[in-house]
């Protein structure tokens, strides 16, 4: 679509987003896209994946409902869609950070393959934050706060530039108390000294190892059931490939 009509694109960015533009099947079949059609019947559902755009119409009166659910394998994509959103400045829906580390906080209630993705993607994430910590550290910024996010109402704390949803941090100012930006946005808050700066954190990075242990012990009884199920598999394998043996 950005390749037919690029003047839409420059205009509005997000523009696949905002659920204003079709275009017709034939032509983005010719460009490659795969496009799939059904015909959905009372009682049935119809699953669409990440990144899978879709529409439909009604044939008739009809009564429908749409529920947004993520299993494990989507956690992935959900941190690619905190980053896609954030070059858009669009708003995201919940905080993924968030998300993430409230599951962490009860790793025993949390299924053992679940768990796995949680302690992956909590990895990525508490590397990424240490190192924006630091970096915000060499430009100058001396003081430092904890804040409890989450009890901030969500409109209160998006960052300035770029609209995501701040959990693990944020950069303020005394200058503008009722603005912040995310630790990528750290240029676009203001034009005071970075020593007049307050980096506002909601865990510090002390606290990330222990965090990562709950998860992991729980993620680590996933690991070796998988190993053993494996071996099992394995052994029963190669139990009906060996050959018989000879009476006498």
């Amino acid at each position: 679509m950005k390749k037919l009509a690029p003047e839409l694109f420059d205009s509005q960015p997000d523009l696949l987003h905002q659920l204003v533009t079709i275009m017709n099947p034939n032509v983005l079949m010719e460009h490659g896209v795969p496009v799939y059609r059904t015909n959905q019947c009372a009682g049935e559902f119809v699953v669409t994946f990440p990144r899978a755009y879709h529409s439909g119409f009604n044939q008739g009166y009809n009564f429908a409902e749409a529920v947004n659910f993520c299993t494990a394998d989507w956690l992935p994509m959900g941190r690619q869609s905190v980053a896609h959103y954030r070059r858009l400045h669009r708003y995201c829906v919940f905080s993924h950070e968030e998300l993430l580390f409230k599951m962490a906080t009860d790793a025993e209630g949390l299924a053992v393959e679940l768990a796995a993705a949680v302690y992956k993607e909590m990895g990525y994430m508490m590397e990424e934050e240490t190192r924006l910590r630091q970096a915000v550290q060499e430009m100058g910024v001396l003081s430092s706060e904890q804040e409890v996010f989450e009890l901030v109402p969500d409109d209160e704390r998006q960052c300035q530039k770029c609209k995501t949803t701040c959990f693990l941090s944020a950069l303020t100012c005394p200058c503008s108390p009722d603005r912040l930006v995310c630790l990528h946005h750290t240029g676009d808050l203001c034009d005071c000294p970075m020593g007049n700066k307050c980096l506002r954190y909601r865990y510090d990075v002390e606290e990330f190892p222990s965090m990562l242990y709950g998860v992991r012990t729980r993620a680590q009884s996933y690991d070796t059931w998988a190993k053993r199920v494996s071996e099992a598999l394995s052994a029963d394998h190669k139990n009906k490939k060996a050959p018989p043996y000879l009476l006498y």
